[in-house]
């Protein structure tokens, strides 16, 4: 085929396209008028159907839509939002009304006017194609412009796909020529079978009215994974059904006996779930405290029980109150072992603390002139000389011992206290003996240093002698 024909079929392509565009598509409609979101339709697989109110969120395993609970024609329709199983939707149905929808939507509103700036940019490209002597180039704006064409109703929602379709086929053959005048082959691999998305034919459903959005929740209620959702819902149909009249409809009062009956399990359920967690957990909290290891593995094994009585409806608090008790058994296991090992070290304890009896009673007597020390006031100097001694006594029994590993602790605040008292003592003679105020001031540090490694000493001996736990 001559260029001049080719030229020809690009100028006919590029009419029919502006024709297109200036002829619109016909519409469906929006959906019913006075709704401001889109109405899409989750099907489940018992055959139910639920109404999103605006477009709904796959999250994880979970589905979250808005769901309507009355008229859906107002400004503000009252909208209650659940989560659901993904596992309980039809998603082949449940997608395929989606797609429709989105695409009823977009006809409506975007459609006709991104269809016409396609036509006038491919109809513009084709133009240049015709206008353009180089081979190469005129093969690329061409090849362009038909790329152009088929993505666009893909990301378009699949408007007016049969008229891109023509389109498409008219330019192949365009294409094919100017692919020869290049010196290409005239057919390209990747050209070839482009498929055209077509909008999925799912009838629009109307509105919900009252009745069907209460059923809507009802059913909802039933698949909601979530036992507070299931309450809420439940709740929220009770407030939409207002109180019990003599002359409301069957539908009416069936749907209120449904709703409370569920609301009633619901609570009742919670409520047992609430008892055993309490129940548990204060009797896990003293067991714990006793090191009972077997008392908390009964009671993992009651919290088995008692869930299957309650029908297993709250596997989450049931996991969370599993996982404390495991907890708390580590605990006790842990508290057990120690104690069993402080009970074993008991003798080599008490015989350390009777060797250090001597010098913890010498300490505690030297507390009083220590103190008259620290706040410069004292002692004597008569009472200096027994203080030193005394000290000097506990000093040399505390060189002879070698305390276990548990009691180190202990055993160096001991010698820390010791040998800072008996700096303090000397330091003060000397003070005596000199006039010197910045050498008693240097006693009265060592023998603070020394009540306070004292005191701490003491707190580390009672905790030798305390069993774990207590």
């Amino acid at each position: 085929m001559p260029f001049t024909r080719v030229r020809g079929t690009l100028v006919v392509a590029a009419t029919i396209i502006l024709l297109l565009s200036s002829c619109p598509a016909a519409i469906a409609g929006e959906g019913p008028a006075g709704i401001e979101a889109l109405l899409f339709r989750v099907f489940l697989r018992d055959g139910s159907t639920l109404v999103s109110y605006g477009d709904f969120t796959r999250m994880a395993d979970k589905v979250v839509l808005s769901i309507p609970l009355g008229a859906v024609d107002g400004p503000s329709p009252p909208l209650h939002l659940v989560s659901i199983s993904e596992a309980a939707v039809d998603w082949e149905r449940t997608d395929r009304y989606a797609a429709a929808t989105r695409a009823r939507h977009y006809a409506a509103t975007r459609g006709e006017t991104d269809f016409g700036e396609l036509s006038t940019h491919v109809a513009r490209a084709l133009n240049d194609v015709a206008r353009t002597k180089d081979p190469v180039k005129r093969l690329e704006l061409a090849t362009e412009a038909r790329k152009t064409l088929t993505a666009w109703p893909a990301a378009h929602h699949g408007y007016r796909a049969s008229d891109v379709a023509q389109l498409t086929g008219l330019l192949d053959d365009a294409v094919s020529e100017l692919r020869a005048a290049a010196g290409l082959p005239r057919i390209d691999l990747a050209l070839v079978a482009t498929a055209i998305p077509e909008v999925p034919n799912e009838p629009e459903l109307p509105a919900p009215s009252a009745q069907e959005s209460v059923n809507h929740a009802l059913a909802a209620a039933a698949v909601a994974g979530d036992p507070n959702e299931r309450v809420s819902l439940l709740q929220a149909v009770m407030d939409s059904l207002g109180p019990a009249t003599s002359s409301e409809s069957s539908w009416s009062s069936l749907a209120r006996a449904k709703a409370g009956a569920g609301l009633a399990a619901e609570l009742k359920i919670e409520k047992g779930y609430r008892d055993l967690v309490t129940r548990t957990l204060a009797a896990a909290d003293e067991r714990t405290k006793r090191a009972d290891v077997n008392g908390i593995e009964a009671l993992l094994r009651n919290v088995l029980k008692a869930d299957d009585r309650l029908g297993r409806r709250r596997p989450d608090t049931t996991a969370a109150l599993l996982a404390t008790l495991d907890a708390k058994l580590d605990s006790a296991r842990r508290l057990r072992l120690a104690q069993d090992a402080w009970t074993i070290r008991q003798r080599v304890l008490r015989e350390y603390q009777g060797r250090v009896r001597t010098a913890v009673r010498a300490l505690r007597q030297s507390i009083s002139g220590l103190e008259q020390i620290r706040q410069l006031a004292g002692p004597s100097p008569s009472a200096l000389q027994p203080l030193a001694l005394r000290l000097t006594d506990a000093w040399a029994g505390l060189k002879t011992v070698r305390p276990p590993s548990e009691a180190e602790p202990a055993h160096t605040m001991i010698v820390t206290a010791v040998q800072m008292a008996i700096r303090a003592a000397a330091s003060r003679r000397l003070a005596v003996n000199a006039t010197d105020m910045q050498t008693a001031w240097e006693a009265s540090s060592a023998a603070a240093g020394a009540l306070l490694m004292f005191e701490r000493a003491q707190e580390e001996l009672k905790k030798l002698s305390t069993p774990p736990g207590s």
